[in-house]
């Protein structure tokens, strides 16, 4: 790939995050988090009880802003952080009752980026099986660059229970 396809490829790429980065951050302040905040409190949802370190390797995040982020969801009183009787080093964390009204609330939300999507599938076969192809290689770029624990994580069949 020469560099200007490189520079087309990463520019649009960037914006197609934007887009979903944008509203995902405005849907979470609408609840009164940080797009980040609603990303941990759903990581500890999915996980019920998961481990700080388990947080960072599934939010792709350092540890540092994992505790950053559950330090501000502990002062909120969305999250708890509790040791093992049998193992004092490892916290784990888990939703207050208050931390699971905030995850169902966050489910409220539509995203123009589905929307558009859906549109664009409903449209023709031919769209249908351009986005499932881009959806494999959605998980095969991940995998590659992520790990296969990650894409697991991802593609769990996960419902809201609350």
């Amino acid at each position: 790939m020469d560099s200007i396809q490189t520079h087309k490829l990463m520019n649009y790429m960037r914006g197609t995050y934007k887009v979903l980065e944008n509203e995902w951050q405005k849907n979470a302040r609408e609840i009164g988090l940080t797009q980040a905040e609603q990303h941990v409190m759903w990581i500890v949802y999915l996980e019920e009880e998961v481990t700080i370190t388990r947080v960072s390797e599934i939010g792709l995040w350092d540890v540092s802003t994992v505790m950053q982020v559950l330090k501000r969801l502990k002062n909120k009183l969305f999250v708890k952080l509790d040791k093992k009787a049998n193992d004092r080093r490892v916290s784990y964390v888990t939703l207050t009752e208050e931390g699971h009204h905030k995850v169902e609330a966050s489910t409220q939300y539509s995203y123009a980026v589905m929307n558009y999507l859906d549109e664009y599938r409903s449209k023709s076969a031919e769209n249908a099986e351009f986005l499932d192809a881009m959806y494999e290689f959605q998980m095969e770029f991940n995998q590659h660059f992520h790990g296969s624990e990650f894409v697991k994580w991802v593609e769990r069949k996960q419902v809201l229970t609350t």
